[in-house]
This record gives C-alpha cells, sequence and structure tokens, in this order.
C-alpha cells in the first residue's frame, strides 16, 4: 500500500503548487487541475478539509497559473462575492418547503398504485 500524505487546509495550496512544480504539470484550464488533484490522489494524497475548501485553492492555484483566462478569473471572482438577500430568500423558502409534513413513502405508492389485493385474497380466489 501507498504511504498516505495527508493534506491540511492551512498546506494545500502550497503542497498543491509543490507537486506542480515537481511534477511539471502544466494548468491551462479548470479541467487540468481536477485531473491533477486525481493523480495526487492515486499518489496516495489525503485532503482532510472539506471540498469547498480545496475547491477554492484548486480555483486561486489554477488562475494563478493562467491569469489570462476569463473562465478562470470568473470562478475566482464568483467566490469572492456575498451572496445576495434574495439568495437567503430562496433557500429559507427551500427550508421551509423541505420540512413540510412528508406522505410515507409506503402510503404514498398505495395510493398512487390503488389497493392492493392481498397474498391472501389472491390464493382464495
Amino acid at each position: 500500500m501507498k504511504d498516505l500524505k495527508l493534506v491540511r487546509d492551512t498546506e494545500v495550496h502550497q503542497v498543491i503548487c509543490e507537486w506542480i512544480t515537481e511534477k511539471r504539470v502544466i494548468i491551462g484550464d479548470y479541467e487540468d487541475m481536477k485531473e491533477m488533484v486525481l493523480s495526487m490522489i492515486r499518489a496516495g494524497y489525503c485532503f482532510a478539509m472539506d471540498r469547498d475548501r480545496l475547491r477554492d485553492a484548486m480555483e486561486d492555484i489554477a488562475f494563478m497559473k493562467n491569469a489570462e483566462d476569463d473562465a478562470l478569473k470568473d470562478r475566482v471572482l464568483r467566490s469572492l462575492e456575498y451572496e445576495d438577500e434574495d439568495d437567503e430568500d430562496d433557500f429559507q423558502d427551500l427550508m421551509r418547503t423541505s420540512t413540510a409534513p412528508q406522505r410515507a413513502p409506503q402510503r404514498a405508492q398505495e395510493e398512487s398504485n390503488g389497493p392492493e389485493e392481498s397474498p391472501i385474497e389472491e390464493i382464495e380466489a
């Protein structure tokens, strides 16, 4: 088994940049960054952090390596924006509807399929 290399959120930028330098990886776009992180995981690197944190680091580094790419710039800019109040209202509406009472799955299925005959009734028929 490979030696595992634990990568914590406080060092993720440094570890990824070192990998890029050591392996001479060329990052042209975000897809290149994803493939590179997959190769790091295959090599035994374990990213012990929230995936959002890892994605943020990947976006930052991809933009550092290719600052002329407008798509990468947009990704970083979106991550720097505050959420709108409209987004918060949408989230609160979603939470209210998700906490509404739901029908039990079995009961919902019975209602959609109509009354079922019991196995005993099938044998007697």
